[in-house]
């Protein structure tokens, strides 16, 4: 209905006066209910996963750098996991669901694709490693803390001109200590190239330290900050992965078990079958090498050549052949004291499979400088790795050293400070190793 209104009256001669305004009056379109669609076909079960796609919040409030890099969750297929059913089978799965809910930290969950079964629960998991008889750390009277300020680098404290705790730390090619974990947008608490690539021994902050909790050289003794997902593989028995992707360098969790003497270990390792797999770990870390190369016991030990081949002669020690090279015993050689078992009781990266070409290594984490026998046995990645791989590591990875001598790094410390720092003088550089 249109309807023409004026504002004046119809003049006399019945001329209509031109509109003014224009009022349309109609009814609403009565409007047909769509159809409904078809339903589409149930998809496969998917699997939220994550990729290194924005940014990721600061875990300290008051620091200026509130954009990190945080894994965004990213639906990745996979196909459906199989439930237990059978009341042995159910059991099995409940009692290890309820061991591995008592670890601290994000979600831990157990994925078997292929059949019913479940991991042992024999195993038991533990928040921290248990000592047992003969095994003690060094008294925490020798440890000994930073003086940094807590405000220091962006509200993230330790710096690099205060930081005692980089005193016992490698030095690179630059003759530079550097702190081991990345404090940029792309690779916070990352581990860095220079310890990924030499196998360093990592130094962090401790209780003692004047630096606090948000420190950035605080990383491992926060404990593991990713999801873990114990799966069953194909042909090698149970593995683990993470149902993130993760970067370069990110911590994944410690190596746990019970830290026993090497007695002790080799109590253990002559009663298990030569079919069972083999969970030590060994604390030597800090330990000369039992064999050196011919070529270095002569710098070395000038004096005691002729000793060592009367010895050879008489039958009283051997030699070794390695890559073509002669090895002899070190005389500088002192056994580590403690193993690491991880057979019965230990942490999710009990778990991990060995593989030629790893994904993850082993390293060593100190907080007590003093304390060479006893440390944190810490995974890191070597690589970026897609959500849902498999981690794996080295089981036979070697720990070679080539030795970086005090006078080298003085230089390099010289070259690198000597024309900015007005009457720098470098302090004494102990135990420097640099590692292949």
């Amino acid at each position: 209905v249109v309807d023409l209104v004026s504002s004046d009256e119809e003049s006399e001669d019945d001329v209509p006066v031109t509109p003014k305004r224009l009022r349309i009056i109609a009814s609403e379109p009565k409007l047909e209910p769509a159809p409904k669609p078809t339903p589409a076909p149930a998809p496969e079960a998917v699997l939220p996963r994550r990729q290194l796609t924005a940014p990721l919040e600061s875990p300290y409030p008051s620091s200026p750098l509130s954009e990190r890099f945080r894994a965004v969750e990213v639906p990745i297929k996979r196909p459906f996991a199989v439930v237990p059913k059978t009341p042995a089978a159910v059991a099995q799965r409940h009692l290890f669901e309820k061991n591995l809910g008592e670890l601290k930290g994000p979600k831990i969950t157990v994925v078997n694709e292929i059949d019913e079964s479940s991991p042992s629960t024999d195993f038991r998991f533990v928040q921290e490693s248990i000592l047992q008889a003969g095994v003690e750390h060094v008294t925490e009277d020798f440890m000994v803390g930073c003086s940094c300020y807590k405000d220091n680098g962006r509200q993230m404290g330790c710096e690099y001109l205060y930081c005692d705790c980089l005193d016992d730390s490698q030095v690179n090619e630059d003759g530079k200590r550097v702190f081991p974990y990345g404090a940029g947008k792309k690779d916070f608490r990352c581990l860095r190239n220079f310890y990924l690539e030499s196998r360093n021994h990592i130094y962090e902050c401790n209780k003692k330290c004047n630096c606090e909790a948000n420190c950035k050289n605080r990383n491992v003794q926060h404990g593991r900050k990713v999801e873990l997902e114990i799966f069953k593989t194909k042909n090698r028995g149970w593995g683990l992965r993470c149902p993130v992707a993760l970067r370069k360098g990110d911590f994944i969790d410690t190596y746990r078990g019970e830290i026993i003497t090497v007695a002790e270990s080799d109590r253990r390792g002559a009663k298990r079958s030569p079919d069972e797999a083999n969970y030590f770990f060994n604390f030597d870390k800090f330990c000369e090498p039992e064999m050196i190369p011919k070529s270095e016991f002569y710098e070395k030990f000038p004096q005691d050549i002729q000793d060592y081949y009367w010895k050879i002669e008489s039958g009283d020690t051997d030699t070794d052949i390695k890559d073509g090279e002669e090895f002899w015993e070190n005389p500088d050689y002192v056994p580590y004291e403690y193993v690491c078992d991880g057979m019965y009781v230990g942490s999710p990266t009990r778990f991990m499979n060995h593989s030629c070409d790893p994904n993850c290594r082993l390293f060593t984490v100190s907080y007590n400088h003093a304390d060479t026998n006893l440390y944190d046995l810490a995974f890191f990645t070597l690589e970026e790795i897609p959500a849902g791989t498999e981690l794996t590591f080295d089981y036979k990875d070697e720990d070679d050293r080539t030795v970086i001598t005090d006078e080298q790094a003085r230089q390099a410390l010289l070259l690198q400070l000597g024309s900015k720092i007005s009457g720098f003088a470098p302090r004494p550089i102990r135990g420097l190793y640099c590692q292949k």
